[in-house]
């Protein structure tokens, strides 16, 4: 039998499902090695597990998986090769211009019956986002974006739009700090 990878949840209370989360660790680490093709960070960061009593500390894994994928971000940046390196202010630059949309139009809508992430909240943690970019403002942490909390709104932003912007923010915080750039 093998040892827990992380600290439990009581037995009365839930935790990821421990066997789903070493299969998936399991699965990146040897993907990591060069045994197959690693998973990229979106994947890590995607990544669910169903809940458990007794099953393995949501903390401690979350903090684990936050490790991982900038490992898998790292990976990938030494596989891209010369033309497929980062160059940081030209994402810079694209993530400026995709989220510099017009008020209440920076994202698709979920749909009138459909709720989506309210809009003005969005649309003030972009601009929030906007700000620490042109860094006329204090900087953000990664931890800071994959936290921002947006209420449901019904014909609010569809959340996998704002959320895939939100990844590519967060990939570019990991990224920065190894091309010599500075976090926003």
């Amino acid at each position: 039998m093998r040892a827990a990878r992380f600290p439990r949840s009581g037995r009365l209370h839930r935790g990821y499902h421990c066997k789903q989360v070493d299969s998936f660790i399991d699965s990146v680490e040897l993907a990591l090695g060069g045994a197959m093709a690693p998973p990229t960070a979106a994947e890590v960061r995607r990544a669910g597990f169903e809940l458990a009593r007794g099953g393995y500390d949501t903390t401690a894994v979350d903090v684990a998986l936050d490790a991982l994928e900038e490992r898998v971000l790292v990976a990938q940046a030494m596989v891209a090769g010369r033309r497929g390196r980062l160059d940081p202010a030209s994402e810079v630059d694209f993530l400026k211009n995709e989220l510099a949309g017009p008020y209440m139009r920076r994202f698709p809508r979920a749909g009138g019956l459909r709720r989506g992430y309210d809009v003005d909240g969005v649309d003030e943690f972009v601009d929030r986002v906007l700000s620490a970019l042109d860094a006329s403002a204090p900087a953000f942490s990664v931890e800071d974006i994959r936290s921002a909390p947006f209420r449901p709104r019904r014909g609010g932003y569809r959340e996998d739009a704002v959320d895939e912007m939100l990844d590519r923010v967060v990939e570019l915080l990991l990224v920065l700090p190894r091309h010599g750039g500075a976090r926003p």
